[in-house]
């Protein structure tokens, strides 16, 4: 049977963490150890875990007496692994019902695929939630063509939360790295890639759980930030592990355009709703990246991204109205 060691990175999480734990214990997996990796919490994370443990050998718990931040527990999740099989599971997060047993049956049966994703749930902190039954379908992509859409779509619709990996295969990408820390999964991902096949589940292999205190609250919140990440994470590939694709150049120059074709019409967002100052900014992040944007409006945008047409005219409309109840007022 197979052996699978998930690593749950932790730091003040304790009202979260004793659902994490139970979320994995109770995937249909024989051979599981789990690590807890404490990241000096001054909460009950720790007295959490310690009972737990004392309940189940298969869980171990790592403490340090500082905070070293996310991207060095998820690292020395990796260091720690010595399964067959690897998950890395923030603490605030749960596994979705079986989901383990699913990637692991697909990735046995298909020796060139090196890991596993799936669709997202999402869950709201202090809400009623109720899982719903997930689809068995999935799919094997080729690497080189997972790392394209990628590029083409800037990995947004991908769901990293929960990704069952071979270990041999993450031990051989390496670590993730520090100078990205809001995207670092992301080319993690792209690394893995390179290595063989994806399988890509159609249901969820993870649960987020949304709450004011995650760390991508921020992140997400932030247009210009969230673009100048991913612009890292690309960069970062491909100037290293992704310089030997045979197309690795036009795959990069796609991700550079799609950057800043996202950035043109968020700044033609913020423009509208009156946010001048930052829409500018963003102006001036899209011409660093594609400056015929100045002379031809990056149009194939809305075709290629879902829902921006309508989202688009909502601001339109919106500020249209916004405007004529001003004049109105006025009068």
């Amino acid at each position: 049977m197979a052996r699978i060691d998930v690593a749950i990175p932790c730091y003040n999480a304790g009202r979260y963490l004793a659902q994490c734990i139970r979320s994995v214990l109770s995937q249909d997996i024989d051979d599981l150890r789990i690590i807890v990796i404490d990241n000096a919490s001054t909460d009950d994370s720790v007295e959490v875990a310690r009972r737990f443990a004392a309940e189940d050998s298969r869980i171990e718990i790592v403490r340090h007496a500082r905070n070293l931040g996310p991207v060095a527990s998820f690292n020395e999740g990796i260091d720690l692994a010595r399964g067959d099989y690897f998950v890395i599971l923030c603490a605030d997060d749960l596994l979705a019902d079986g989901s383990l047993r699913r990637a692991i049956d697909v990735l046995e049966s298909n020796p060139t695929a090196v890991f596993a994703i799936g669709s997202e749930l999402s869950m709201i902190d202090g809400e009623d939630f109720v899982e719903p039954s997930q689809p068995d379908r999935w799919r094997i992509r080729e690497g080189a063509g997972f790392i394209e859409d990628c590029c083409r779509h800037l990995g947004l619709s991908l769901a990293l939360g929960a990704v069952v990996v071979k270990t041999a295969a993450q031990k051989a990408a390496g670590h993730y790295r520090a100078s990205l820390p809001h995207a670092d999964d992301l080319e993690i991902a792209l690394r893995l890639a390179r290595l063989g096949c994806v399988v890509e589940f159609e249901g969820a292999l993870g649960i987020r759980r949304l709450h004011p205190e995650q760390m991508t609250v921020v992140y997400f919140s932030d247009k210009l930030i969230q673009l100048k990440e991913r612009e890292a994470v690309f960069n970062s590939f491909f100037t290293r592990e992704g310089a030997a694709m045979r197309e690795a150049n036009r795959l990069h120059r796609i991700a550079m355009h799609r950057i800043g074709d996202a950035a043109y019409w968020s700044a033609i967002s913020h423009l509208f709703r009156g946010k001048t100052a930052y829409g500018v900014e963003l102006f001036r992040y899209c011409f660093s990246l594609t400056p015929l944007s100045r002379l031809f409006p990056p149009m194939g945008h809305f075709y290629r991204k879902k829902g921006t047409l309508k989202r688009a005219l909502s601001v339109i409309s919106g500020r249209v109205g916004s405007v004529a109840n001003h004049a109105e007022d006025r009068a």
